[in-house]
């Protein structure tokens, strides 16, 4: 059951959703809690999630379109989200996403890969034809070299977009875009109305290399995308490619969708990161794995019925301490044998996973507390790029 009422002034369709819980005298406290915290917390920020996916979207294709017609490598209509994360939702923060870029490698679509000895992944196209220009001296593909071109291109699309923009050609620009520029250095960002953050990442995809086609833990298709990686003392960065596993994250976050609290508790656990400063430094990443190896654990649909939510909120908070204490939590998708085991949480300090295990330890004491919906009105703000959707 839904309603919805546009605003008049921008266009944009808000959406008013009740959420089918158990009555409110069959909750228990914690329950209740959770399901105000939900409407009151949550939901506004998904709202606000999906009108910036539709901005970035919009932008991303347009500038994919003009980059396709000087060169066909990069697929105009191929950008994709990694889903809009669960971060940065405050209204005086900027939001952040990831929007991939498909690299076509013509007729032959063979590709072959090994282990970077140092980081990464080398790449190595069976036709060297189509990407001759940015490959090394060994034959292997540059992330170094794709990524510049790409960024060469995209650099002169946003020159475009400023123009029709100081023209006021609102019919050549994609809705709601208002302003934009591009950072500095390597990786390709772009600002989208002073406060929505898109970077674009080249990324190819690999087909099903599974040794066990029948594990449901192992996706049949992954991504392997250019992305930055810090390589010693002095803080130098280079381009290099990695797994990338979007869209098995993507569709495992779907099946969960369904009559069940498991989405729903994946939100308000990240709502709480968000707002609580012991847990900043888990990203929204960490707790969509924690999710995704608990509902491993309890694959029963059933106790993930609404009227379990209190117990299966427990539970994840139970087994993210476990991870946090032992200081691994291992990458859902790539397991050994078809990959070598990640740590999702190396890069984290003994001293910080003590830290974020205590405040944690804390909410499964009181866990009501951190459910407390006080100062909801920062969540009411707009964000500067709406205030200019709702001037005259």
């Amino acid at each position: 059951m839904s309603s919805e009422a546009e605003d008049g002034a921008t266009g944009i369709i808000r959406r008013n959703k009740v959420a089918k819980v158990p009555q409110q005298t069959e909750l228990d406290p914690l329950a209740l809690a959770l399901n105000n915290f939900y409407e009151n917390r949550v939901r506004l920020g998904l709202e606000r999630k999906e009108i910036c996916e539709n901005i970035a979207q919009a932008v991303s294709d347009k500038i994919l379109r003009k980059i396709e017609t000087a060169d066909s490598r990069f697929r105009g209509k191929s950008v994709v989200s990694q889903g809009i994360p669960y971060d940065g939702l405050q209204a005086e923060e900027a939001i952040h996403l990831d929007m991939l870029v498909q690299l076509s490698f013509g007729k032959s679509s063979g590709v072959f890969f090994r282990k970077d000895e140092e980081h990464g992944l080398h790449v190595q196209p069976e036709s060297s034809t189509v990407w001759k220009d940015c490959l090394s001296r060994n034959g292997f593909l540059s992330a170094e070299k794709v990524n510049r071109i790409l960024r060469y291109y995209v650099a002169k699309a946003v020159k475009v977009l400023n123009r029709y923009i100081r023209k006021g050609a609102k019919e050549k620009l994609p809705k709601r875009l208002r302003s934009i520029s591009m950072n500095d250095g390597a990786e390709i960002v772009l600002i989208v109305n002073k406060d929505i953050t898109i970077t674009l990442l080249p990324v190819f995809v690999l087909p099903d290399s599974r040794l066990d086609p029948g594990r449901q833990d192992c996706p049949s298709s992954s991504h392997v995308v250019c992305r930055p990686f810090i390589y010693d003392s002095a803080r130098k960065m280079r381009m290099v490619w990695n797994w990338c596993f979007f869209v098995a994250e993507k569709n495992r976050i779907r099946a969960l969708g369904g009559p069940s609290c498991r989405v729903q508790l994946l939100r308000i656990l990240t709502e709480i990161r968000d707002t609580h400063e012991g847990l900043r430094m888990l990203s929204s990443y960490h707790l969509k794995h924690v999710l995704f190896h608990e509902t491993h654990r309890l694959n029963d649909v059933n106790v993930w019925a609404s009227e379990h939510i209190s117990e299966r909120f427990k539970d994840l908070l139970r087994r993210l301490l476990s991870f946090l204490q032992e200081g691994n939590l291992p990458h859902y998708f790539m397991q050994p044998p078809d990959f070598e085991a990640v740590n999702l949480l190396e890069d984290i300090d003994s001293d910080s996973l003590q830290e974020m295990s205590h405040a944690v330890s804390k909410i499964l004491q009181d866990p009501c507390e951190s459910l407390s919906c006080e100062g909801t009105e920062q969540r009411q703000s707009l964000w500067p790029w709406e205030l200019e959707l709702l001037s005259p």
